[in-house]
């Protein structure tokens, strides 16, 4: 009889209840900070207790190599995390500018009129830790684990490793598309734009195996948004920005009050941080098609053995 909760030949729980495990305790950890009433030190656990459950679930759980997180900082690590944060940041700006010249938006003034020159600072730095921390634990969680879970789950019959991965980058997409779900002013089209962009953020560490220009994305979009150019961010409002502004024109084209993710110029953006995305790891020579972890089965990438002696 076939066991349900634990496959004996690879000395593990299965995928299903991995997964169920791992976003049970994500939950827990990602909250259990606000408990302390000091923000950056909220902001700063969140990504310490994040990053302490995936490698305990990744190597001890999931049984692999630490290798195959994708979280090996070296210095192709370091470039492509760069060039996440700045291909984010500059199509970021050219939404502002296209918003701005198509009177989707108003400047109304600047962060240091709100506050004045000698505080505007402070919140706006503790805004950077917190998208820093956003950036980073989001991109483990719903990337660096649920990805090569679900994949490994769908790989089963005429379902090889590469089609489970594609399975596994929708539906990871879909999951992260839903926990936006419950954000101010989300729409249908908002949650989908979101889906949109988990594919956008899977695509390169499905190419690469690495996490670093997903997590430079993320954290990039994030916060030249919300941080320098005003828009809100998945429905959030950040009142400090450098930039001060009032959207106006059609919600389908600016996003509305949810931010340019629920509107057709993120969608645009969203096109385009991909395309540039794939340039550049085309530029810097990453071999096109699926990193080793995703084209191939568990048990002939991460042979047991070396899982529990490394």
């Amino acid at each position: 009889m076939i066991n349900p909760f634990f496959n004996p030949e690879e000395q593990r729980l299965r995928s299903l209840f991995r997964i169920l495990l791992f976003i049970f305790l994500f939950a827990l950890a990602v909250s259990a900070p606000f408990i302390i009433p000091l923000a950056p030190v909220q902001y700063i656990l969140q990504s310490v207790l994040a990053l302490g459950l995936f490698y305990v679930m990744f190597r001890f759980v999931d049984q692999r190599p630490w290798s195959k997180a994708g979280l090996t900082i070296d210095k192709t690590w370091i470039k492509e995390c760069t060039a996440g944060i700045v291909i984010a940041a500059s199509v970021m700006g050219l939404i502002f500018i296209t918003l701005w010249l198509t009177n989707g938006l108003e400047v109304t003034g600047f962060g240091w009129d709100r506050n004045g020159t000698r505080y505007w600072l402070i919140p706006l730095s503790l805004f950077l830790l917190q998208m820093i921390s956003v950036g980073f634990y989001e991109e483990v969680m719903a990337r660096g684990y649920l990805i090569p879970n679900i994949a490994e789950g769908l790989t089963f019959g005429s379902i090889t490793p590469q089609k489970a991965t594609i399975f596994a980058v929708i539906i990871s997409s879909s999951i992260f598309g839903m926990l936006h779900a419950g954000n101010p002013n989300a729409s249908l089209t908002a949650v989908i734009n979101i889906i949109l962009a988990g594919v956008m953020l899977a695509i390169p560490f499905i190419i690469t195996g690495r996490l670093a220009l997903s997590i430079g994305l993320h954290f990039s979009w994030n916060f030249f948004q919300g941080g320098i150019f005003g828009f809100r961010v998945s429905g959030m409002e950040f009142r400090n920005s450098v930039i001060q502004i009032q959207q106006d024109g059609p919600e389908w084209w600016t996003g509305g009050a949810f931010g340019p993710e629920a509107g057709l110029i993120g969608i645009i953006g969203i096109l385009l941080i991909l395309g540039l995305s794939i340039l550049y790891l085309k530029q810097t020579g990453v071999k096109s098609g699926l990193a080793e972890n995703f084209s191939a089965s568990f048990k002939n990438t991460t042979p047991q053995a070396a899982q529990v002696n490394e």
